[in-house]
């Protein structure tokens, strides 16, 4: 049974860092994946919406995610904070959602997992950072369920702390791009049109 006899209306949250340096760097893969996302639905979105204080970009428009659902509205958000700092423009533009879409609106967040290989993805619904820093930054502020996608970027060698920053904040290589670009989007395209399309959370793996 849907919410209302309805699907669900998706906010689909990216994660990762500002700025130029951080674009397409394995930390912020995301950003990168909510970039196809956008290109995907560039024709039905809108202009940048404005919301005084919000940090980041915002968008709203119609989903692409199953033909069976046609004019079904869907929201995107790129946080415009650093990782450690997610919380308050996700729960910014969270409300601003639920004012929007009422009871069908659902919370999803995009962010990258170094326990998951290259070529994986995950969406958990059990409110638990696992250690990322981003997700416990929206624990802290939102009390709602959501769903978060964790994107494999896997592990370096040695999980020192040095390396380990190294490794999240450097670019993404090209042969993994394409890796991600041609399996993993696909399969996360997959995820959304399921979670769209049902009640309540559950765990979906690909």
């Amino acid at each position: 049974m849907l919410v209302g006899g309805q699907p669900s209306r998706l906010l689909i949250c990216s994660l990762g860092n500002p700025g130029s340096q951080y674009t397409n760097t394995r930390h912020s893969v995301g950003h990168f994946m909510l970039d196809l996302l956008m290109a995907s639905h560039r024709t039905k979105l809108s202009n940048k919406l404005y919301i005084p204080g919000l940090n980041g970009d915002l968008y709203k428009g119609t989903s692409v995610l199953n033909q069976r659902r046609p004019d079904h509205m869907i929201a995107m958000f790129k946080c415009g904070s650093l990782m450690n700092a997610s919380g308050l423009p996700i729960t910014k533009a969270w409300d601003w959602a639920k004012g929007q879409f009422g009871e069908s609106a659902k919370l999803v967040i995009l962010h990258d997992e170094l326990d998951l290989s290259v070529g994986k993805i995950e969406a958990r619904n059990d409110r638990k950072a696992r250690g990322h820093n981003g997700l416990k930054s929206v624990l802290k502020h939102i009390p709602d369920n959501y769903y978060n996608i964790r994107i494999g970027i896997d592990r370096p060698p040695t999980r020192s702390p040095v390396a380990v920053a190294s490794y999240v904040l450097s670019k993404i290589p090209p042969q993994e791009r394409t890796e991600i670009e041609e399996d993993v989007y696909p399969k996360l395209w997959d995820i959304l049109d399921s979670i769209e399309g049902i009640p309540s959370p559950q765990n979906l793996k690909k």
